[in-house]
């Protein structure tokens, strides 16, 4: 009965041995393919520091760097994005910029876009807001409202 005992428990420790120690040291190929700039890492960090620190007053903003110049959102004709960290920010849910118009929208968008900035504003990466951002404002339906170009605030309809 002795020998049994111990015969089990030898080998139920065999075992326990042998099952943990499978896919140890595996790693997903698929993960360690994809690459991501710098940039990218920076601006995430950005964007997660963001919200982290404005919990329940952070609006949907999201961050790219255009290498290229090829615009992945919509823009008016004369805004030139290469080489420039743009940013999207959405009023979520909270309908903020709806109820504004004008130079009182216009005037929202710069202390949004204010706040934004400073988490973003990475030494040597992004130095200037006029001329290292493009940034563009959308409504929660998704309706372009205006945009920040070159330093100044513009409504989407000018």
């Amino acid at each position: 009965m002795k020998n049994k005992k111990l015969l089990a428990i030898i080998l139920l420790s065999l075992s326990f041995c042998l099952v943990s120690g499978v896919g140890y040291g595996e790693v997903m190929h698929q993960a360690a393919v994809v690459k991501a700039s710098l940039m990218d890492v920076m601006l995430l960090e950005a964007r997660v520091s963001y919200m982290m620190r404005n919990p329940d007053v952070f609006l949907d903003v999201d961050f790219y760097y255009d290498w290229t110049g090829a615009a992945v959102w919509k823009w008016p004709g004369n805004v030139d994005t290469k080489g420039k960290v743009c940013i999207w920010v959405q009023d979520n849910l909270r309908g903020g910029f709806s109820y504004k118009t004008g130079t009182a929208l216009l005037d929202l968008f710069k202390g949004c876009l204010e706040i934004v900035y400073a988490f973003i504003e990475i030494e040597g990466v992004v130095t200037d807001l006029d001329t290292d951002i493009v940034a563009k404002f959308v409504s929660r339906g998704g309706i372009s409202l205006g945009y920040f170009y070159q330093g100044k605030y513009h409504l989407w309809e000018e």
